[in-house]
Formats: structure tokens, C-alpha cells, sequence
């Protein structure tokens, strides 16, 4: 798999409503104020872990952020959420500037707050695409979907603008709409979403990234 096929895009926009309750039940003021891409996992920021991840199976890196801009951009090229297509839209926002942005045919996504990824994730994915001519392809495990862990056709940009402009914002149903395919993978806890500080320090215990 060339990397110039591939765009990488790291979503770290997200409000960490979880990890930020947690930390104001605990008695912690500083959880109002938290970006879960900058959190420190072993040493390094969460975001850090992702761009290693990618870097060698992308040509370009992306990350959709709309806070700490300055902070992301030692990582890669931060975009922002268009904001004529309104606020709240989550993170098919971020893939949607994304896709208006890349220079690849495909573009892989990854939420900055998953760990213990699958080393072949980026080629299964494209693969599994290419292979059954599908626009979209996203992780399975045996548990449930991963639907945020996904390559997805530069051609999709137009569909998921309109989608966004209707007033939708739900993942899975956009790509139901788009003939996406699942790609089945195995492991123990792999795909880890860290959403609480419980969640921080099972990962800095369990794996490398």
C-alpha cells in the first residue's frame, strides 16, 4: 500500500464530556478545561500516539481540532470545522473539511482518543475497499462496530456535505447510506477508546502505541 494513497486524519474535536464529569466528581477543577488529545499517555500526548501510528501508511497527516490549535499543529496540518454548515455536528464535521482538503484518493480516520490499533488496520481497510469497490470501509470486532476507524473515497465529500446540511450528523446511518462495508478484525481489547481517567491509566499499563 503506498502512502500517497492515503490521506491521515486524526479527529481531536471532541468536548471529553466523560473524562471532564469524572474529573469534577472527583474534586478536580481542571476537568472543565480538558482536550483529551493532549492528555499524557506514557510520556507523550494521546495525539502523538496517533500521528506514529499513521505516519507510515499516509502522505499527508490531517487533524480536525477547534481548540489548542497551536498545540496540534506540532503534529500535523490542523483543520477547523466549517461553521456555515453550523455547530454540533461531531466529528463527520472534521472528516468532512478533511475529504475538501486531501490531495489522495482516500482518506483514513482515526479518533485521537483509540489505542492498541491493529498493525494492519490501514492496509485491511483499503484492501477490504478496493477488493469489493466499496466508497467506505470501517472496523468491526466481534463486540460492535468502530465506525470512526475508516478509510473513506475523496469522491464521498459531496454526499456527506449535503448530508451535514440536511441536519444530520449520525455516523453509522451516512455510511449505511454509502454502501460501507465492515472489515472484521481480532484481538483482545484492541480499538481501546480511552473516555475516563480510569480508561488513561488501564491504557499506560497495557500498551505501547
Amino acid at each position: 500500500m503506498a502512502p500517497a494513497m492515503l490521506t491521515g486524519l486524526i479527529l481531536a474535536g471532541g468536548q471529553a464530556r466523560r473524562m471532564q464529569a469524572d474529573l469534577q466528581l472527583a474534586g478536580d477543577r481542571m476537568g472543565a478545561a480538558i482536550d483529551k488529545g493532549l492528555l499524557d499517555l506514557r510520556g507523550e500526548p494521546l495525539v502523538a500516539h496517533a500521528r506514529r501510528f499513521l505516519l507510515p501508511h499516509v502522505q499527508t497527516l490531517l487533524i480536525s481540532a477547534n481548540r489548542n490549535e497551536q498545540a496540534y499543529a506540532s503534529y500535523g496540518k490542523v483543520i477547523a470545522d466549517d461553521v456555515t454548515l453550523g455547530s454540533g455536528l461531531g466529528p463527520l464535521a472534521g472528516i468532512e473539511r478533511a475529504l475538501a482538503t486531501a490531495r489522495t484518493p482516500w482518506l483514513l480516520v482515526l479518533p485521537v482518543d483509540v489505542v492498541n490499533l491493529p498493525p494492519d488496520l490501514a492496509p485491511a481497510l483499503l484492501g477490504a475497499a478496493d477488493a469489493l469497490a466499496a466508497p467506505i470501509a470501517y472496523a468491526r470486532t466481534a463486540e460492535r462496530a468502530h465506525p470512526l476507524c475508516m478509510v473513506l473515497h475523496v469522491d464521498m465529500a459531496d454526499s456527506l456535505r449535503s448530508y451535514l446540511m440536511a441536519g444530520d450528523r449520525k455516523v453509522q446511518l451516512w455510511q449505511n447510506r454509502n454502501q460501507a462495508i465492515p472489515v472484521q478484525f481480532q484481538g483482545d481489547d484492541i480499538f481501546f477508546n480511552i473516555n475516563t481517567p480510569d480508561d488513561l491509566r488501564y491504557a499506560s499499563q497495557c500498551w505501547k502505541s
